[in-house]
């Protein structure tokens, strides 16, 4: 099957559990990024995306990018909402490909710990791909501009976010062990729909 289709197949299968992780990492979404942290050097960070790119490596991409959609949504209705119509589809694209290059962390090894930080940056470069035209189309070329180069220079806000997201991930999967049995009860309940 390709992978258009697993992802459909993937969305007739949500079930209580899956439904229960999305309001859960929503939630924390929503918290995580209005509750902004101030930097001893300067500037400010929030860890949202923190919390959508270890859901998408934990659950998968379909529960990590769902969620940041909503909760970074319902910021945005709060704060700014003229990025709410865009917010949901960049943090979906940005979730599910983080959660396609994590694949399916099964035991603590230097594989998964490349897979895991590879899926943080991948996450982060749709994310501010994602954004690109929404840039564009809001504010103009210069700030669509800005907005790309503001991803390559090193920062340390986004730095806070690249690093805490991995140690979290694998923090949580090593405390956690139990966490690979919802991603076999995915697999069952896909199994059992193509039958």
């Amino acid at each position: 099957m390709g992978l258009i289709e697993d992802a459909v197949l993937r969305v007739k299968t949500l079930d209580v559990r899956d439904f229960a992780l999305i309001s859960i990492f929503s939630a924390l979404m929503a918290v995580t990024t209005m509750w902004a942290i101030p930097l001893p050097f300067g500037g400010i960070t929030h860890l949202g995306n923190t919390v959508m790119w270890t859901a998408s490596i934990l659950f998968g991409g379909l529960i990590g990018g769902i969620a940041g959609g909503i909760g970074g949504m319902i910021v945005d209705l709060l704060e700014c909402p003229i990025w709410a119509p865009f917010t949901p589809f960049c943090k979906l694209a940005s979730g599910l490909a983080c959660g396609l290059v994590a694949g399916e962390p099964r035991d603590l090894n230097r594989v998964t710990v490349v897979r895991i930080v590879a899926a943080t940056i991948v996450g982060a470069a749709v994310n501010c791909l994602a954004y690109a035209p929404v840039y564009l189309y809001l504010l103009g070329y210069q700030s669509m501009i800005t907005w790309l180069i503001y991803f390559v220079l090193p920062s340390p806000t986004r730095l806070i976010t690249y690093i805490s997201t991995p140690i979290l991930s694998i923090a949580t999967l090593k405390a956690y062990p139990g966490i690979q049995s919802y991603r076999e009860s995915v697999k069952n309940r896909i199994i059992s729909y193509r039958r």
